[in-house]
């Protein structure tokens, strides 16, 4: 009889250890996608869902994104314009070859991407007339953000 409630017991735990843990959770791995171009061989993906692939030829960068994603955009440039106005609660933005690129925008709480190979956003000041590279949203009218991604970066080349 002691064998009996022992061999109970011991499928009662199973049991419930069972119902507690659940079946486990599917996972798939990310999409990549490779160019047709034979100069170009960079493909990468994004933590949010993007795929990056480099054209060497142009400096540009195509972008394709799953629905709900986020589009984005690579390219290097030269600094034209550094608006600091973000520091009394409007927009700060930067040019690049006529791109506009938001990076703060006042109190603005949302994930933003960061710049890189300065000590702050306004040190690009130091930077106008070099060469930059520039990884952000595309807003799809001709205008950027950092805004949307902690990965998104503004990167000074020189």
């Amino acid at each position: 009889m002691k064998n009996i409630l022992i061999l109970g017991a011991l499928i009662i735990v199973v049991l419930g250890l069972i119902v507690l843990l659940g079946k486990p959770k599917e996972m798939s791995a990310p999409t990549t996608a490779t160019t047709e171009d034979p100069m170009t061989e960079e493909t990468d993906t994004i933590d949010n869902g993007a795929v990056i692939t480099t054209n060497s030829t142009t400096t540009v960068t195509s972008v394709t994104t799953t629905p709900g994603k986020l589009k984005a955009d690579t390219f290097t440039g030269t600094l034209t314009k550094v608006d600091t106005r973000c520091f009394s609660d409007g927009e700060c933005f930067v040019e690049v070859d006529g791109k506009k690129v938001t990076t703060l925008f006042g109190f603005n709480q949302a994930e933003v991407g960061s710049v890189i190979g300065v000590e702050g956003f306004g040190d690009l000041e130091n930077y106008i007339g070099k060469a930059v590279e520039v990884y952000a949203q595309d807003n799809s009218d001709g205008t950027y953000t950092l805004y949307g991604s902690a990965g998104f970066y503004i990167k000074v080349l020189e």
